[in-house]
């Protein structure tokens, strides 16, 4: 490892929501969704696709971290916690480091 140097994680989560029945329901549930993420991991999140679809989302989870090892046990984290959530079910994980 370099001194200084910056490892940038990401997981994109696509998210099905069969529960909601409107954009209200979606916002309620992806919103509740990124802050638990937010408070229990330290991750940044936003929705990042879909947004004027009410049944889908796509949502990515980011951190910043000084080691591959790190960033990608964080981002294993986050993805289980997501799979988790009885409301959301997960289509597809896309996992990025630099």
């Amino acid at each position: 490892m370099e001194d200084g140097q910056i490892i940038v994680g990401v997981v994109r989560v696509e998210l099905s929501l069969p529960g909601a029945r409107g954009l209200k329901d979606k916002r309620r549930l992806v919103t509740g969704l990124i802050e638990r993420a937010q408070n229990r991991f330290r991750v940044c999140a936003a929705e990042v696709d879909h947004q004027d679809n009410w049944r889908r989302a796509t949502v990515a989870f980011a951190c910043l971290s000084t080691s591959t090892s790190h960033a990608h046990a964080v981002l294993a984290k986050v993805a289980d916690f997501v799979e988790r959530q009885a409301d959301l079910v997960v289509m597809e994980f896309q996992v990025e480091i630099r």
